[in-house]
């Protein structure tokens, strides 16, 4: 009789007690609703194509301060590209691209497991600016997995 009153009161104790908190090793059931609910994701696969601003603290942290060339749009710099590195920024994360072809003032080749970028100017008249050379450019920027490409206007700048 003591063991079933001492069973009850274990089993009544455990009951759903929402989000109080459980002993070490336990969950409630709210916890457990609130884990499992699955995580809204951002299924666009043209994400995957879509590049993102880079900052300073970016090419800082990533040793890329210097001259060198970039793509940028507006003023937002896309692609930077400094001795034998490369970075863009795809979907919050920062990946480092290979040259796959020489870079210099008419453009350059990039890719990573994944991607496949191509710059280069649309024009052959340049400005001078405190970076060095700006010239109208495009590019072009391919997941070869998915197949999906994206391109954007833009300007191609290559340092002094």
């Amino acid at each position: 009789m003591i063991v079933r009153l001492a069973i009850s009161l274990v089993l009544l104790a455990g009951c759903d007690r929402g989000d109080r908190v459980a002993p070490e090793g336990s969950v409630s059931t709210n916890q457990i609703v609130r884990l499992s609910t699955p995580v809204e994701e951002d299924n666009d696969p043209r994400a995957t194509v879509r590049l993102q601003p880079l900052t300073m603290t970016d090419l800082d942290r990533e040793g890329l301060l210097g001259a060198g060339c970039a793509f940028s749009v507006d003023d937002r710099v896309l692609l930077v590209a400094v001795g034998s590195n490369a970075i863009v920024r795809l979907q919050d994360e920062i990946r480092h691209l290979v040259h796959s072809a020489p870079i210099g003032p008419t453009g350059g080749f990039f890719e990573d497991r994944h991607l496949s970028i191509s710059v280069g100017r649309t024009d052959e008249e340049g400005v001078a600016s405190a970076e060095g050379m700006r010239w109208p450019g495009r590019i072009t920027v391919t997941n070869r997995r998915a197949e999906i490409e994206a391109a954007q206007a833009g300007a191609w700048t290559c340092g002094a």
